[in-house]
């Protein structure tokens, strides 16, 4: 199965969708914002994607958590002016809604699809809302078991979505390697047929190659202008020049992957008749000889019959003198 995103194909051997997230990591800045617009494109991503909420509807003011996240918090029309700039750049916008009121303006806004974070993966309230706006859902699980992921799921193709695809994910920051599981994404797509990628919170760019070569349809990786920058996100995301070698290898890995279809390349096949072999006489042969293992002897190169003919070949008769080291043909055989 495969879903669509504004212009891009996702699932079913399409390329990765590359997921820009730059989260955070503007700092509450809307030029900083639009400097992570301008290289993501630069770097080749698919498309960015920003985090949209109001403090006050998704975090308890005593939270510890609270002054940060209302310190970097953009104003919905903030976000309008920074769609509007991904959009005339052409470089897909999403977002990441926290809470009702957000995720009604991005829709307001004509964003193509919706992130829904690991945080909200047993919000079934809020799958509900989103699913019911009909765009294509990309679905983050982080902390979630296989059930909640079949209850998020099934929720949403009550109401009449089946746009849905999913982002495993490990809910550390930054992940473990050695937590990430990476299978997990197999036994997913196995299970619901969906496409299937990685979300990565992680430091190493390892963990996002090692999904791409298991068929992650789509990867989202943290990136950041400068990891010096303060934040708490800033330190494991990615910087814009290593962002680009990163899609750039995922290309490449692609291309690697290949069809899954088992036949020779175009580049070996002009190798064929230097590595395979053929069946030479290996002595003066006379005219009215029965062929054998002592007269006989595979060889390189492959232009003439192949080896597996050999015992087609045996005792029967040469129709003619043939030189030591000749190569033994089909006319020659009687």
């Amino acid at each position: 199965m495969s879903i669509k995103i504004s212009n891009k194909n996702i699932g079913n051997s399409f390329p990765t969708f590359f997921i820009a997230e730059a989260g955070l990591n503007h700092n509450g800045d809307v030029n900083l914002a639009k400097k992570m617009i301008d290289e993501s494109k630069n770097v080749g991503a698919d498309a960015i994607k920003f985090q949209t909420y109001k403090s006050e509807n998704f975090l308890s003011e005593t939270s510890e958590y609270f002054d940060f996240f209302k310190n970097v918090e953009l104003s919905f029309e903030e976000f309008k002016e920074i769609k509007e700039y991904a959009d005339n750049l052409d470089v897909i916008f999403l977002s990441t809604p926290f809470d009702f009121e957000s995720a009604d303006y991005l829709k307001r806004i004509n964003v193509p699809g919706f992130k829904i974070a690991s945080s909200d993966m047993t919000n079934l309230p809020f799958i509900a809302h989103i699913a019911k706006m009909n765009l294509p859902i990309i679905l983050s699980t982080g902390l979630a078991t296989i059930d909640e992921i079949d209850e998020s799921i099934k929720l949403c193709n009550s109401l009449g979505n089946d746009q849905i695809s999913i982002l495993h994910c490990v809910a550390d920051y930054p992940a473990p390697p050695e937590e990430t599981n990476l299978t997990a994404m197999e036994s997913i797509k196995e299970k619901f047929h969906v496409p299937v990628g990685y979300s990565d919170n992680g430091e190493s760019t390892l963990v996002v190659e090692v999904a791409v070569s298991l068929g992650a349809d789509i990867i989202e990786k943290h990136f950041t202008l400068d990891k010096k920058l303060e934040g708490p996100d800033h330190s494991f995301s990615i910087q814009p020049a290593d962002l680009k070698l990163l899609i750039n290898r995922i290309r490449l890995i692609e291309k690697i992957r290949g069809d899954g279809i088992k036949s020779p390349t175009e580049s070996e096949i002009k190798n064929k008749l230097a590595i395979r072999k053929s069946i030479f006489a290996s002595q003066q042969i006379s005219q009215g000889d029965i062929f054998s293992s002592d007269n006989l002897a595979i060889k390189r190169p492959g232009n003439g019959i192949e080896p597996k003919h050999w015992n087609n070949i045996l005792n029967k008769k040469s129709t003619r003198e043939i030189q030591k080291n000749e190569l033994i043909t089909w006319d020659d055989i009687s």
